[in-house]
């Protein structure tokens, strides 16, 4: 159910005409990140493939730009979950050849 779960959300990401469904999946991934440890490995892939692959532009939406506070914070969590700092550049350009492709897509998931 886990895994289901986890790919109908990074569907519906991309493709809602509505930028508010995509803020609401948004804060409902990042406020339980925030949340003391261990996260479910579902919410860990989910949000991590949200950021990493350059289908879902998470990092172009205007909700992740509304304040610098609030782009600071996800830049945070994606670090920690990551590990790493994440080039946003690659990610909204496809001449750097890096972005989304480290790491299992939503279509090797299903696989």
């Amino acid at each position: 159910h886990t895994h289901y779960f986890s790919l109908v959300l990074l569907h519906m990401f991309p493709n809602t005409k509505d930028e508010a469904v995509r803020e609401q999946i948004t804060r409902v991934l990042l406020e339980r990140l925030i949340a003391h440890r261990p996260h479910p490995w579902g919410l860990l892939i989910t949000f991590i493939e949200l950021i990493k692959n350059k289908q879902y532009e998470f990092w172009s939406h205007g909700f992740v730009k509304c304040a610098p506070e609030v782009e600071k914070l996800f830049q945070s969590v994606a670090y920690t979950c990551l590990g790493t700092t994440i080039d946003r550049q690659s990610e909204t350009s496809d001449a750097s050849g890096r972005g989304g492709d480290a790491g299992a897509s939503a279509g090797d998931l299903a696989a």
